[in-house]
């Protein structure tokens, strides 16, 4: 297996989302890929901008979000589209799903150069068209409390409950036919939610994600929206000249694993300081919060995630130093980790078959988008008992 093709393997998808609700009101129908949009306002009519016209908020919120940036520079460092047309349709599933978005079309058993292909399209990533364009008509949710609402004199709208369950989302967010290691599949979101609490009482992604239907679709990413779904306790004692104390963090409000996937990485520390705040020398201690797996994905180094209600514990326990003061508990979230490591090593490399100008400017995305996720100061002379926050 070739470094190139690692990250694209990471979210390889060939499958159908659970066709749950049968007939052809139902996501596996919905989302038969490329997806055709027929001749709604041509390509124009397709633009996000195009949309924006009327839907000027939910425009604005998708162009924050990580959809509108699903055919970013790391992706595109990847793909040949031309040469390997196999792998680039494979992404572009889910990635940039529009038949218009694809350069090549399957075409008699072979490959051929699709003739409605558009650049600006495709770099739109996971646009409007993706979910509300089939065949010519616009689809979304019904109106507030069920009411089918009145189509808009620029189209007609066609309503169906299944944009408000989470298996739309599935589309993407679980491939049963894709790469397995250790026996998990790397992309199981929908599973690991339809397992919970939250799946079984049927608490779907969009409450979260997409609250009052805004289109921000935030994760962890956004540091506000991780802290809304993780509770933090710090209990502390100091006897015998030994500082313990231990952090435990419960996932109390996410419907999935914490992660989901095997792209972040979380950090937990433990330090000592002294009355001015300097760390103290040994005193340092780390644990990680994730699925860890190799650059090559031949082997999972380890997998620490927290599945919903469930609680990930780190007891720091230490000799007190003379000049200890202070202890210091920190969490930080890099949410694009495998990425940083495999963007840096294939630089480093030199790999021909990818594109150097495109893979510099992902990683300097990836590595900015590291946070400090929560920050507890414990003062060693107030240590004692029990306290909780």
């Amino acid at each position: 297996m070739v470094l190139s093709g690692i990250v694209i393997m990471l979210f390889l998808t060939l499958a159908s989302p659970p066709a749950v609700f049968g007939g052809e009101a139902s996501p596996s129908v919905h989302w038969q890929r490329p997806v055709k949009t027929g001749s709604y306002g041509a390509v124009d009519g397709i633009y996000p901008e195009s949309c924006a016209v009327c839907h000027r908020a939910q425009y604005d919120d998708w162009k924050g979000a990580l959809h509108s940036k699903s055919v970013g520079p790391g992706l595109l460092a990847q793909l040949d589209p031309e040469k390997d047309p196999e792998t680039a349709l494979s992404c572009y599933y889910c990635h940039a799903p529009l038949a218009a978005q694809n350069e090549m079309i399957v075409d008699e058993g072979g490959y051929a150069a699709n003739v409605s292909f558009d650049e600006r399209l495709k770099s739109s990533g996971v646009g409007c068209a993706a979910c509300h364009v089939r065949e010519g008509g616009v689809f979304g949710p019904r109106g507030p409390e069920g009411n089918k609402g009145s189509p808009r004199a620029h189209h007609a709208s066609i309503q169906s409950d299944f944009f408000e369950r989470a298996e739309f989302c599935a589309a993407c967010h679980q491939l049963d036919q894709g790469y397995e290691l250790n026996g998990k599949l790397l992309v199981n979101t929908f599973t690991e939610w339809k397992e919970s609490e939250y799946g079984k009482s049927n608490v779907p992604c969009q409450s979260c994600h997409m609250p009052g239907r805004r289109h921000l679709f935030r994760g962890i990413h956004d540091p506000e929206m991780v802290k809304s779904g993780i509770k933090f306790e710090v209990e502390r004692a100091d006897a015998g000249g030994r500082v313990g104390a231990k952090l435990r963090i419960t996932n109390s409000g996410v419907g999935h694993y914490f992660p989901t996937y095997v792209t972040p990485l979380v950090i937990v520390k433990g330090f000592l300081t002294d009355s001015k705040g300097k760390v103290l020398k040994g005193t340092l201690k780390e644990k990680m919060i994730g699925r860890k797996v190799a650059l090559d994905l031949s082997k999972e180094l380890f997998d620490t995630r927290i599945p919903p209600f469930r609680s990930f514990e780190f007891a720091y326990g230490l000799r007190r130093p003379a000049k200890a003061d202070r202890l210091i508990f920190e969490v930080w979230v890099f949410p694009d980790e495998f990425y940083d490591r495999f963007f840096e090593n294939a630089l480093k490399r030199r790999d021909p078959a990818m594109k150097m100008e495109e893979l510099e400017e992902a990683l300097k995305t990836t590595s900015g988008s590291g946070y400090l996720l929560f920050k507890r100061e414990v003062s060693l002379e107030e240590m004692s008992s029990t306290a909780k926050g």
